[in-house]
């Protein structure tokens, strides 16, 4: 290993390490705050006399619906699968675990008493593709619950999407206190969060805190010595500023600091508690926790990972789960003119005996779309699925543009080769996730972590702990969470061999360490272990687009033009590939775009 040469510091060097470690705390000019995203803002009767097709019953899809069916249109929606939601999939207990379906029942009596929209409770799913084909169940109970006792559950569900918001996603943040969905804090990072490396100690964890704060008292200990050997604060505001951000002492020395947290706790009486060991920058610098690489494909940015704009504090999550938001959307009252039946509809059966409508009575699930065309001489087109088709003055696409391409119509007044070709070429991304039910809340106990991701350079990439529930009896962790190439060789294992590189990973970061502390593999439900790749899920192509707008500027520019009446929404026609924000914002730009009557 190289080891550090303070003579080899070169102040300008100096300054580009700080200023990297303190690029977080960076401030806007005075005066200036971000500009939120706008809703659309139709009237009523916009729409009246019109139809809308709009294909997918995710995020983007339905939120079209509603915001459609408010302004007048008639408006169905296609899903091709046989639930809601998208990539938005929240994996819930089944009823065949234990409980004889009480835990299902206590869920929709809190929320959605009537029954309405049964299938938006997912406890089952099944990959199409690959050598994990096996439907997948979760088995997730609070064996600690008895339901004639009245008191609830502990709410047990893995959010195999998206997971959090972060704060300057105005408009899905606004869309949230718009149909009513409860939102709490979801922590990023807690101080004591474990990251791990093979290059650094053999392998073994460190908590978040002892590694960073090291780092910043070393590096300003060095700067404090090329700035002013006096280390006097009142002669130089450098000095007073270096001594804050690295907890120097008078000498601006960093001998020790609280801030690197306790090996022992500090109590009453004959109990002062001990600090941790300081690590040297040398090692810091060789850990492969710092270093360059996008943090969203490489492990080698762990320290700055919560300096991401993205990721940056306050992020928020829904109470309950994060299909919390559509489900909401599903229950919105629209207009009864808003729905446009067809022969042998199975909706019709639905809607007997109710009279409200709601956007779920907007959905056709199991439909998937064959085909998309012109109709020709006429400003309509023309989608055909399930041997029904619908001609309607406008349609909003929200499938992924890999797959669109397929039905699209060719020839002549159809859609042109190069639109087409565009579509094909947007890349995507794989994307895995892992859940594990715990035993214990064995982290908040052994690890005191609340919260929070740990971070490693297994092939399992992270561990999320959950925000909620705290000091409850169990919990549910996410136990692996990966993307691009890594993500690719883990979904091509088969279901056995996922569920045990994910047990070895977990146990890299929460090792035995002790008779009390028998380590990860002990301490969660082996049997109980779910797992996704979403590359292999029905009707999707990978968890996420790629940055197309900047990896794709070309390709990017032709599929956010509408083609005649087709008009597409969804993160991959956005600036935010991966993001909730992104299919919010792009309905929007769509539904703006619809041209009056």
């Amino acid at each position: 290993m190289e080891t550090f040469d303070s003579r080899r510091l070169s102040r300008r060097s100096l300054l580009r390490a700080m200023t990297a470690l303190a690029a977080g705390a960076a401030l806007p000019p005075l005066g200036m705050r971000p500009a939120r995203a706008a809703t659309p803002d139709l009237p009523r009767d916009f729409g009246k006399g019109r139809t809308v097709a709009v294909i997918g019953a995710g995020m983007a899809g339905l939120t079209a619906g509603w915001k459609l069916a408010r302004s007048g249109f008639k408006v169905t929606i296609y899903e091709a699968d046989s639930r809601y939601g998208g990539r938005s999939l929240t994996v819930r207990p089944d009823d065949d675990n234990g409980q004889h379906g009480a835990y299902k029942r206590w869920w929709f009596n809190k929320y959605n008493p009537q029954r309405l929209f049964p299938d938006m409770y997912v406890s089952r799913y099944q990959e199409q593709e690959g050598p994990a084909r096996e439907q997948q169940i979760c088995r997730f109970a609070d064996d600690t619950w008895i339901p004639e006792k009245g008191k609830p559950p502990v709410e047990l569900f893995l959010n195999a999407g998206p997971g959090r918001i972060p704060s300057d996603h105005a408009a899905l943040l606004q869309l949230c206190g718009e149909i009513g969905v409860e939102l709490e804090p979801y922590i990023f990072q807690s101080n004591y969060n474990l990251l791990r490396s093979k290059k650094f100690r053999d392998g073994q964890p460190i908590a978040y805190n002892q590694i960073t704060y090291s780092t910043r008292g070393e590096l300003a200990a060095k700067w404090a010595k090329i700035e002013d050997r006096t280390c006097d604060p009142k002669k130089s505001a450098i000095i007073n500023l270096l001594k804050q951000f690295g907890d120097l002492d008078d000498n601006c020395e960093f001998p020790s600091s609280a801030r690197l947290g306790y090996r022992e706790l500090p109590g009453g009486w004959d109990t002062p508690g001990s600090i941790k060991d300081k690590v040297p920058l040398d090692e810091v610098l060789g850990s492969g926790f710092v270093g360059g690489g996008d943090p969203e494909f490489t492990p080698g940015s762990f320290l700055f990972n919560a300096d991401n704009i993205v990721w940056q504090n306050s992020l928020m999550q829904p109470v309950g789960g994060m299909d919390r938001i559509w489900q909401r959307l599903l229950l919105q009252p629209i207009p009864e003119a808003a729905i446009r039946l067809h022969p042998n509809d199975p909706r019709e059966r639905e809607m007997r005996g109710r009279h409200v409508r709601y956007v779920g009575d907007l959905v056709l699930l199991k439909y998937p779309v064959a085909r998309i065309d012109n109709v020709p001489g006429t400003k309509k087109i023309r989608v055909v699925t399930n041997g029904h088709v619908e001609v309607a003055d406008f349609c909003i696409s929200t499938m992924a543009p890999n797959l669109l391409k397929g039905i699209l119509a060719d020839g002549d007044g159809q859609f042109p080769k190069y639109f087409k070709d565009a579509l094909g070429e947007v890349e995507q991304t794989p994307a895995i996730k892992v859940g594990w039910q715990a035993r214990t809340r064995f982290w908040e106990k052994q690890n005191h972590i609340y919260g929070g991701i740990s971070w490693t350079d297994d092939d399992i990439g992270q561990i999320w702990y959950p925000s909620e529930d705290f000091n409850a009896p169990t919990g549910v962790l996410t136990g692996a969470y990966n993307r691009g190439r890594t993500a690719t060789a883990f979904g091509n294992l088969t279901q056995k061999e996922r569920i045990a590189e994910a047990l070895e990973g977990g146990q890299h970061l929460h090792p035995s360490t002790g008779p009390n502390e028998p380590g990860f593999k002990s301490e969660i439900y082996t049997d109980r272990g779910l797992t996704i790749a979403w590359q292999y899920m029905p009707f999707q192509v990978g968890g996420w687009p790629g940055p197309t707008a900047s990896s794709q500027p070309a390709i990017y520019r032709t599929i956010i033009k509408p083609q005649g009446q087709l008009y597409l929404a969804g993160d991959a026609y956005s600036y935010l590939p991966g993001w909730q924000e992104g299919a919010v914002t792009s309905v929007y730009k769509a539904i703006e775009a619809l041209p009056p009557a």
